[in-house]
Order: structure tokens, then sequence, then C-alpha cells
């Protein structure tokens, strides 16, 4: 699990990336062993297709490989080493093949291995692709001028919704770092499912605990650096505002801003300033298209609080002091603060 200083490769899918290789073997329930097939010979026919596919991918979670993870020195190995490609898929799809005799959420269809040359980086992919019915369509004219439709079924096909691609996962094999971008459909709050974690031997890089401080702390950024746009009656309270939209969710949807910025900005969120500050606060730290389940515990309530007068005079109080050494009073539009105490332990000019 990462902490702060973990460092990790930003991973991107230029419009330009080139499909080098495509293997794919066909994994069942019903089989034994997986179907293999051979290799795709034109994968630059189908690159615009299935770059587009991994596109999605990059909207995944960050997980990362442990050091003896076979399945991250496999790829590698198929990567860097042009006459491994076609033994490790077929390696890799026989070790898949035996999740389904514990995974009954698995369907039929294909595990892919491919290559992609994106600029200077080399990214290795896997996708497991469902099987997906499909109808498709042509038209006949006929000889009186009408034109008639005719449809047909086809059930082994790649399509594109992205409803089909059951698991991916998608590694830079140049970076010197070992996070990799993964989505799982049967997966909940971001997690991929603990068999894909078991397969490629991969944990999630930021704990619960840790997104949601990364949260906290770019909701907190986002009103600083658009101060302007903030409601007056927010910015008096920031940080009160801030961790109580936190805990008033369940799960950070970072495909949905709305809920959480409502939450914390009131009318504010329909400001796209504010949205592009929370995105780029987000993605600073690392975690612009993390999804995960709020940890409640890591909302932590302050020791101290703050009141600070128009007039520029601060206090700093615990609940505790509260009617003990500290007094608020309200009489109208006048407010009053009466602390109590035994003695002064600072009585010295201030800094300007």
């Amino acid at each position: 699990m990462a902490d702060d200083a973990t460092e990790i490769t930003e991973y991107n899918i230029a419009d330009d990336a080139e499909l080098e290789r495509i293997i794919f073997h066909i994994v069942s329930p019903d089989l034994e062993t997986p179907r293999i097939l051979m290799e795709v010979d034109t994968p630059e026919d189908y690159s615009k297709f299935f770059i587009d596919r991994l596109k999605e991918t990059l909207k995944g979670t960050t997980y990362i490989f442990q050091e003896e993870s076979w399945v991250k020195s496999q790829i590698k190995n198929a990567m860097t080493s042009p006459h491994a490609f076609v033994d490790t898929s077929e390696r890799l799809a026989q070790k898949f093949q035996e999740l389904f005799k514990s995974d009954k959420r698995l369907i039929p269809g294909a595990l892919m291995l491919l290559k992609i040359k994106n600029g200077k980086d080399t990214y290795g992919a896997l996708i497991k692709y469902d099987d997906m019915s499909v109808i498709s369509y042509k038209t006949k004219t006929l000889d009186n001028g009408k034109v008639k439709p005719v449809l047909d079924q086809f059930l082994n096909n790649f399509v594109q919704d992205k409803r089909a691609i059951q698991k991916s996962v998608l590694f830079n094999i140049n970076s010197p770092h070992s996070n990799i971008i993964c989505t799982d459909r049967s997966g909940t709050k971001g997690d991929i499912t603990d068999k894909l974690k078991g397969y490629l031997q991969a944990d999630r890089l930021f704990t619960r605990t840790l997104l949601t401080e990364r949260l906290i702390s770019a909701l907190e950024e986002t009103a600083r650096s658009q101060s302007d746009l903030i409601p007056q009656e927010i910015k008096r309270k920031l940080k009160s505002a801030v961790r109580h939209a936190v805990k008033e969710i369940v799960e950070f949807d970072p495909e949905n801003h709305e809920q959480i910025l409502t939450a914390a900005f009131g009318e504010a969120h329909k400001e796209e300033k504010l949205r592009k500050a929370f995105s780029a606060a987000l993605k600073s730290r690392k975690i612009l298209h993390e999804k995960f389940e709020i940890a409640h515990e890591a909302v932590k309530q302050p020791s101290k609080r703050i009141k600070q007068t128009h007039e520029g005079v601060k206090v700093i109080y615990t609940s505790d002091d509260i009617g003990k050494n500290i007094f608020f009073e309200e009489n109208g539009a006048k407010k009053t603060i009466r602390i109590v105490t035994d003695r002064y332990t600072l009585d010295d000019e201030a800094d300007d």
C-alpha cells in the first residue's frame, strides 16, 4: 500500500499510439484448457478500435504489482522478446482459464494480449472480452425502389460497448515503477475482485484512508485557489464544511464531481473554473480516476477550533474550553468573546 511519498508512473495514450501486436485465446467454463488461436496478422488494421478501448482503461484504478508477480514478468518478457509474445499469451490464458473453477461470475470470452507503442513507451495490455450477441444489418434495394433491411446475428464479436470489457490491465513496461491501471466490471467501489488480484499478484496502490485524506486536501486547495467563487458563509467555516461534505457521502465517483462539490461549496459547484480547479487538484494528488469508498475514520474531528473577528482578533480554543475558559455571547448584531484565565503566558509585542 502506498503513502504520500510513493512515486508512480502517469499513464497516457496518445491519439497516434500504435497497436503493434495482438493475440487472443478463447476462455470459457465449458473448456478444460483455453482454445488456442494464432496471432492476428495485421494488427494495424484494428489499431484505432483497440486504442480507444484502452483509453477507457485509463479511467480505472491504480494497482501495483507485487515484487514476485508472475504476470508482471510474463508481460515484460512478451513485450521485450519478439519470440516470447505468442508462448506467453498461451501461458497467461491457461492461468486465467483456471479462474473459471472458482469464480462463477466469469462468462465465456477471449483473453487478449496486446502490445502498444506510445511514443517512447511500450505498453502491455490484458483484456478479458466477454462474448456478446449483437445483431447487424445491411440494406438491399428492391426492384420497386424500396429498401429492405437484412438482419444477421453474430455471437463471436468484439464490440465498442465498454461493458463487453470484463477486465483490463494496462502496464507501462518502460516505467521504473510497477503501478498498473485496472478495470473490473465484477469489482465494487473501484476495487478489482480478489480473484483478479490473486491472478495479477497486485495490490491497490492507495488505501481508503489515504484516498479520503487526499480528497479532503483537494477540496481545500480548490477552495483556496477559487476563493472569490466560494460563498462567504462557507469560507468562514471551510474546513468544517469540507469534512462534513466528505463524511456525508458513501463513495467518491470520479465521473460525477457534482455531488461532492455541491455538498462542500453549494451553488459555487456550477462554476466551470471551480470544477476545473478541483480536477486539477485531484490529478496533482494522483487520484483523478480513483473510485473509492470513503474511510470515515479519516475524516478526523480537529481538537482545536478558531474564530476570527472582523477586526482581525483570532481565538483558538477546544470544545472543552467553551463555558469554562471562554464564552461566546451574542446581543443582536454584536458578538462578545469573554476569556477567563489565571495568567498570561505571552504578553509581548506582536509581529506586523
